[in-house]
Formats: C-alpha cells, sequence, structure tokens
C-alpha cells in the first residue's frame, strides 16, 4: 500500500467514526498521526514477545552491513547504531590479531553496573584466543571490550528497525502529494490496525493519545 491509499483510508475512517467534529486532516498532520501510530505498533508488538504479535514485524529483522568502529581506546571499541535501529537481536564481530586478520569472534551481552566485574574475570574477559568478547549497547552504539591485545575491525548487527516513515514530495507544504516512490511497510491487514490508532490520536476530545493507541491495538484482531 502506498501513503496516499493510506490516507483515503484514514480519512474515511475519521468520517465514519465521527472522531474529529468535523475537522479535516491535511496531509502533514496525518503523517505525524501515521508515523507516530506505526512507531508505536512495533513496540507494542516488541514488548509483548508472544508468536502472533512478533510474527507481524518479522519483516522488520535485518542483518546490517558491516560497521565499522567510530571510536576506540584500550578498553573497548564501539560502533554506531543504524539510524533506524529499534532494538537488539543478534551481534558478532571480525576481530585481528598479530597476523590473523577478520576471524569471527563470539559476543556477549553484559550490563553497565557489572562490566568491570566480568572485564576482569578471567572465565569471562575479553580473549581473543576463545574468540569471545563482552559487548554492551549504550550512547546509541555497541561497545565491544577488548584487553588490548586484540582490536575488533567490525560487527554484523541483527536487529530490528523502525518502520520507514511516510513523507510528502514537498515537506515545507503540508498539502503536497504523497511520496509515493515506496510501499509501506506491512501487510494491508496491519496497515488498516495503524491507521485505526491514527484516527484514534485525532480524536481531540481525548488528551491521552498514547493510552489509545495501546489500547486500539489491543482491541483490533489481525
Amino acid at each position: 500500500m502506498k501513503a496516499s491509499e493510506a490516507y483515503e483510508r484514514f480519512l474515511m475512517k475519521a468520517e465514519r467514526n465521527s472522531v474529529n467534529d468535523g475537522l479535516s486532516t491535511d496531509r502533514g498532520r496525518f503523517i505525524q498521526l501515521y508515523n507516530e501510530a506505526s512507531q508505536r505498533f512495533i513496540e507494542y508488538c516488541y514488548e509483548k514477545k508472544n508468536e502472533d504479535d512478533i510474527r507481524y514485524i518479522q519483516s522488520m529483522l535485518l542483518d546490517s552491513e558491516p560497521i565499522s568502529y567510530s571510536f576506540h581506546n584500550e578498553n573497548y571499541y564501539a560502533f554506531e547504531l543504524p539510524e533506524d535501529y529499534f532494538e537488539f537481536s543478534n551481534v558478532y564481530g571480525k576481530a585481528s590479531k598479530g597476523d590473523c586478520y577478520n576471524t569471527n569472534i563470539d559476543l556477549f551481552e553484559i550490563k553497565d553496573f557489572n562490566k568491570n566485574i566480568i572485564i576482569s574475570d578471567e572465565f569471562t574477559s575479553p580473549s581473543f584466543e576463545y574468540r569471545e568478547a563482552p559487548f554492551t549497547i549504550s550512547d546509541n552504539s555497541v561497545k565491544v571490550f577488548t584487553d588490548n591485545n586484540f582490536s575488533v575491525d567490525n560487527i554484523i548487527l541483527t536487529y530490528y528497525r523502525y518502520p520507514k516513515k511516510i513523507k510528502l514530495q514537498n515537506p515545507d507544504n503540508p498539502e503536497s502529494q504523497f511520496d509515493d516512490s515506496f510501499d509501506l511497510d506491512f501487510d494491508d491487514k496491519v496497515i488498516d490496525r495503524i491507521i485505526s490508532a491514527a484516527v484514534s490520536g485525532f480524536d481531540i476530545n481525548n488528551s491521552s493519545e498514547r493510552w489509545q493507541l495501546h489500547n486500539v491495538f489491543a482491541k483490533t484482531e489481525l
């Protein structure tokens, strides 16, 4: 489905539900409502973590291209998260030491509060010989820790991305035509659910849009 068709469906639902008190919604306002509802949908499905909901966002799961480090010191290598990053799934790295280049290493996640204990423990500390190293996700980056005897050259990240945002051909004009150069994420049934949430968000008589969105997702069956 294209953005222009989604907008027409939105207008029909809004008129049928009489939530707008006769007010019209320009394309710019619709984009704000739809993009917010689309983002909340993937957050809702991920938070529930059951098979019925997770399967609707599997198309958002992807492998990154190799990500080179953006910063490093004697303790860790930092890799910036992709701009569309939503949630972590898996990661592995490529490391080098001496004449050994581009060697696969397993990475395991740790938390900031106990990283010093883990890094200093002989059984869990970074090790090129055992092909493993701990990492954290913070400050919009993956930080892979080393013992300062090997480098981490790049990582491959498997992650859930946020849905592509719909937009106008001319963002400065709220009545500009939609950019229909790409299909919306999700199938038509899910898009219809997102549109219903966007209509709910347009209800000017209810000030709690977040409450509405979560209730629409919870009550709407696919």
